[in-house]
């Protein structure tokens, strides 16, 4: 297959990329490198990758860019939550405006097939115990979390008038070695913390509760995304969770190193809890996250 991806240059780009070109399919990377390097995606080209340097913000360049393309899988956007909070504007731009640009892109080009990464961030706020499904109520708390439901109501809408096959995915609190400490979750940062033997600093109280998904079981997800031959929205998490605090003990013991604990302020935007049944991936698209987070841990403590 002939797969063009947006943000390929990111963190689950770099991962995505090298897994399709293994399975044999031709692929391009589209990126503005706001986030990333050239030189960070040289193994990939090494390896057959195409790259295209554009904005999903500029029409006529994603346009161009997808042409003789079959699948398109869109990354791009802008991620962090406390930017969202001090530049909504540029959030919205990316994530709506940028993806309403993809949509008629794949509309021109006569694409069949798209695939979405969305966020546990469209549910906003939930309650110890209590598990997200697909139809819940969205209830963001932060503008990012508010870009992603603008911009999965416009896929819904778009898709629908011009019969394109789209899956928007919802991934939760995805880890994985190689993110950037700039974008990174509370597990990279705290692997951070340990390798430079400082102590491991939680924002609030540390009861906040995740779902953390290891990168291997994401790009498994969309894999299993391209081959599903109907529309959806599907979470993609472990369905498991813990809380930050659990975390941070359970990584000073597997380091073997005797560091202390620090807790700030809590965070404006920051969710308490977040965990995803994934019963509807699983059943629907065969999804089913393998790795194990006490494994990956060790894996990024011997990195």
């Amino acid at each position: 297959m002939k797969v063009l991806v947006t943000g390929g240059a990111g963190f689950i780009g770099k991962y995505l990329v090298k897994s399709l070109l293994e399975k044999g399919n031709s692929v391009t990377i589209y990126d503005n490198f706001s986030n990333s390097t050239k030189n960070s995606i040289n193994f990939l080209v090494n390896i057959g990758a195409k790259v295209i340097e554009g904005d999903i913000t500029k029409l006529d360049d994603i346009v161009n860019a997808i042409k003789d393309h079959e699948i398109v899988i869109h990354l791009a956007a802008k991620i962090s939550g406390s930017e969202s909070i001090s530049n909504p504007s540029e959030t919205f731009k990316i994530n709506v405006d940028g993806t309403n640009n993809i949509l008629i892109a794949c509309k021109k080009n006569k694409i069949k097939k798209l695939i979405v990464s969305s966020s546990a961030a469209v549910y906003g706020e939930s309650s110890t115990g209590i598990k997200w499904v697909e139809e819940s109520t969205m209830n963001p708390i932060s503008p990012y979390g508010e870009s992603k439901v603008q911009m999965e109501q416009k896929i819904l809408e778009f898709t629908s008038k011009h019969d394109i096959n789209c899956i928007i995915l919802r991934f939760f609190n995805i880890y994985g070695i190689g993110q950037s400490l700039e974008y990174a979750g509370v597990i990279t940062k705290f692997i951070k913390r340990i390798m430079d033997k400082k102590p491991l600093e939680i924002f609030g109280n540390g009861l906040q509760t995740r779902d953390f998904v290891a990168i291997y079981d994401v790009i498994d997800a969309i894999h299993k995304a391209s081959l599903y031959d109907k529309r959806g929205i599907f979470n993609i998490a472990s369905g498991k969770v813990i809380t930050i605090k659990e975390l941070a003990e359970q990584m000073i013991l597997l380091s073997g190193k005797k560091l202390e604990i620090k807790f700030a302020a809590g965070k404006k935007g920051d969710i308490k809890h977040s965990q995803a049944d994934i019963s509807i991936a699983k059943n629907q698209l065969g999804y089913s996250p393998k790795i194990e987070l006490k494994k990956m841990i060790k894996e990024f403590l011997n990195e």
